[in-house]
């Protein structure tokens, strides 16, 4: 593909992702020349978005696509989190990053991941899956940036947050009484904006700092875990809609998920990142959970009933 301007080159995966997105905007208002990949072609704006299925598609047409593309960075923003077994989850977040390094060859150009901080514990099998296609970038050469919880416009339904910032735009709109359900566990987590997040991306790819994380794995995040009740509480605050909370007891044998209490026992060093990528979480919690809601009010229709 012959290039339409001189800006170096991206391609996102999993590019109309709730993570992708951001990203692909992240590059874009930097001036990149952004292509996105996705499972379907849901492009936005300014993106050259490509329906490719990194999981089932013929190695060959992969390494043709790739060739087409001529990126100067790839980042893998692809994957499956909820509502998928183990061997959708393994063939989603491990095989398709081994075929896209296949399918790029030696040649390869700076490849960025996004993994999680997860990957510090065998305790599940996300974290596992997550751990081992890390280990295949970095043999290659490319760069991991393990990402904590995500917060900020967008956030899937899949997480409790999102799901509750759901439920109380969806009560905004009808007038429902709102109930939501948590675990009378006071657990503390490490939590960053999906948007300083994907501008911790375009520094891993900008040529002058990307020579010096290439081959190392890195965690972000704010260094500040915060209690999750707390974030609860304040969205539910942000949004302006009555809302009951009920705790309930955790099941026989309930551990936090991946097995690092919430995570929050390993909080990222902020102080490292910013040394190397000259980077730093810029949006506090109050920002992304605002950011939440908003976004979760607009994808409502009708009109807002808050109290």
């Amino acid at each position: 593909m012959s290039r339409s301007t001189s800006a170096p080159r991206v391609l996102v995966l999993g590019g109309s992702g709730f993570v992708g997105r951001h990203v692909c905007a992240a590059f874009l208002a930097r001036g990149w020349e952004v292509h996105g990949w996705a499972r379907r072609d849901r492009g936005a704006p300014g993106v050259v978005t490509r329906a490719v299925d990194l999981v089932r598609a013929e190695p060959g047409r992969l390494a043709a696509e790739l060739a087409a593309v001529a990126p100067d960075t790839v980042v893998n923003a692809a994957g499956a989190v909820w509502g998928v077994n183990e061997a959708e989850m393994a063939a989603a977040n491990e095989a398709a990053v081994s075929r896209v390094l296949t399918a790029l060859g030696a040649a390869a150009p700076c490849f960025v991941q996004l993994g999680s901080v997860h990957e510090h514990t065998a305790a599940t099998a996300y974290g596992r899956i997550k751990a081992a296609a890390a280990a295949r970038v970095l043999a290659a050469g490319g760069t991991v940036l393990r990402l904590p919880n995500l917060l900020g416009p967008g956030t899937p339904e899949g997480s409790f947050l999102g799901r509750v910032g759901a439920q109380l735009a969806r009560a905004a709109r009808t007038g429902e009484a709102v109930t939501v359900t948590t675990l009378a566990v006071r657990e503390r987590r490490e939590f960053l904006d999906v948007r300083d997040a994907a501008d911790a991306v375009v520094a891993a790819a900008d040529p002058s700092t990307a020579r010096n994380v290439r081959g190392r794995a890195l965690d972000l995040g704010t260094g500040h875990p915060v209690d999750v009740r707390e974030l609860l509480d304040a969205l539910i605050r942000i949004s302006g809609v009555p809302a009951r909370v009920e705790e309930r007891l955790p099941d026989p044998g309930w551990a936090p998920p991946g097995g690092l209490a919430g995570v929050g026992a390993r909080p990222a060093d902020p102080d490292e990142v910013a040394r190397l990528l000259g980077w730093r979480a810029v949006r506090g919690p109050q920002e992304s959970l605002r950011g939440l809601w908003e976004a979760a009010a607009t994808a409502s229709t009708g009109p807002l009933v808050t109290g």
